[in-house]
Formats: C-alpha cells, structure tokens, sequence
C-alpha cells in the first residue's frame, strides 16, 4: 500500500512536471508529495527528478521507473478484473433475453446452473425472436436465446441446436403411436396452427402449400407455445411446436412429440447469441458453456 501510494504521486508528478500542479491534482498538500518523491529516491539511490525553476523533470533513473509504475499499474488492472471474475462466480448476474419457446430449455438451465452456482442472479426477459436480437446488440441483454438469428458480423453466435419442428398430442391420440408424422397424416384432424408472429408457422404454411396446395387452417391460432400446449392437454387438437417447446410434458409423457417428416423442410436453429466484440461477465460465460452441454445433451446435431 505504500509503494502503490508513492508510485501513484510520482507518476502524477511525472505526467504534470510539477509538484503543486500534482498535488492539486490529487487534492493532497504539495509536502505530502515531495515527501514520497524523497522517500523513492531514498530508496532506489538515486534522483528521479531534475527540480528546476520551471517545475520537474524526470532522470534517466525516473524514466526507468516511470515505465515500471505503469507496466505495474496495467498488470494491477488485470488482476483485478480475474479477481472480479472469481467473485463473479459466487456472487453476479446473468442478463438473459430468450423466445417463449425457449422457456422450459433455460428454466432447466438456470436450475441445474445455480446448484453449482447459487449466488448469481438471473434477470431475464422473454420478448420475440427479433426483439432478442436487437436487445442483445444494444447491450440490454448480456446474452440472448432465439430462433434462426440473423446473418449479421455484429450477432455472434455461442451455439446453435438444430431442432425438429413436429406436431404434439396426448398419449390417447390415434396418432401418438406413429413415432413421426406426415402432413397427410393430418388431413381430417383438427389442428392448432402457429400464429404469424412465431417462426414455426411460416416452416409449416411452406410445407402445407407445397404438400397440400392450400393455405394452412386450423381450429385455433395463436401466439403462445403455453396456449398451444393447454390447448393440445385439452384435447382441441394437435399442436405444431419444436421439442424444445414442450420439454417437461414430453418429460412427464402428457404429450407425445411426433416430429414432422416432410421433403426439403426447412432447418430450424435455437441459438445462444451474445453482441460480437463485447466482454461478458465471467457468470455469463460459464452458463454460456451450461447451455452448450445441455443443448448436447438434447441429443441433436449441435453446429
């Protein structure tokens, strides 16, 4: 603590060529900096400042040390930003922006996440697939979790999950027992359509209209993957969702999930994005990596 103190007067003093002009500076008496000068100087030996009429100029010595101070002020900084990281470990929090669709995925993850770390806090906020993007790179969102993200240098993608676009039922269904279903499977059954706004719908509307010829109708349309599950448990009809949609009924077996086999179908990506080119937190990155093994764990072709 001594030395940090007479580095930072001298270094002061260097940088303003004066002693009173430091210590204004530093709103300290200008004794108190000469006093640590003195002591420097005492202690390497030698002087480190010419004093002249016109304030201070530093010694061949005083450069060398002028370099040393700063090299140890930048090493300080460093430290001090892992040291930061390691308490961020126990104490911190993530900023998550996700799609409704990915809620039962991330809910999963910050549990099993906080039994491993349970000092950080999470502040997440569900918003649409292109909402998340955008909250991401104006920084409200540390990280996000959407669908089919942009092609954009500024959007980095941590990891991508394909996943499977399929139709959900209860285990009484006449169709639960397929295993996968076709489009033509459905004709004559009630259906509980994506509405316009969740990116399964379009997926769904081209292969409808490429299969059937006809623009896709259903008993129901909505916005809401929670609607769509109540609305399948309560025996409307089938819903249209992705896996990852209904990852606790498929758990519990109160849905089946039928995925949708269908020529040149279109992909479909869940991806934990982050802004390209901004730090985060180190509570952050190490659920980045939570999610990265959870995602594995789903069983699918991860990118």
């Amino acid at each position: 603590m001594i030395f940090a103190r007479a580095a930072i007067y001298f270094e002061e003093v260097a940088k303003r060529g004066a002693l009173r002009r430091a210590a204004d500076s530093l709103r300290i008496a200008p004794s108190a900096v000469d006093r640590q000068i003195l002591q420097l100087e005492e202690e390497f030996g030698t002087r480190l400042f010419e004093r002249t009429a016109t304030g201070m100029r530093l010694t061949a010595a005083g450069e060398l040390l002028l370099d040393g101070v700063r090299r140890w002020r930048r090493d300080m900084q460093r430290i001090t930003a892992e040291i930061d990281n390691l308490v961020g470990l126990r104490r911190g929090e993530v900023m998550l922006g996700l799609i409704e669709g990915a809620s039962e995925f991330v809910a999963s993850g910050i549990r099993t996440f906080r039994e491993a770390y349970p000092g950080i806090h999470f502040n997440v906020t569900v918003d649409g697939a292109q909402g998340v993007v955008e909250h991401v790179l104006k920084g409200n969102f540390e990280l996000g979790i959407t669908v089919n993200p942009p092609d954009n240098a500024a959007v980095r993608i941590e990891r991508t999950v394909i996943y499977d676009l399929g139709a959900v039922v209860p285990p009484d269904h006449p169709l639960a027992g397929k295993g996968q279903i076709s489009l033509l499977d459905c004709v004559g059954e009630s259906l509980i359509v994506p509405a316009e706004n969740l990116s399964l719908r379009w997926i769904l509307e081209k292969a409808w209209n490429r299969r059937m010829g006809t623009s896709l109708r259903g008993v129901a349309e909505v916005n809401s993957t929670r609607m769509m599950k109540a609305l399948t448990l309560s025996g409307v009809g089938i819903g249209w969702l992705s896996a990852f949609d209904a990852l606790n009924e498929i758990a519990d077996g109160s849905l089946v999930f039928l995925p949708l086999i269908e020529e040149r179908l279109e992909l479909s990506t869940l991806s934990v994005i982050t802004a390209a080119g901004r730090f985060i937190s180190a509570p952050a990155s190490l659920f980045v990596q939570h999610l990265s093994h959870q995602m594995e764990d789903q069983n699918r072709p991860t990118i």
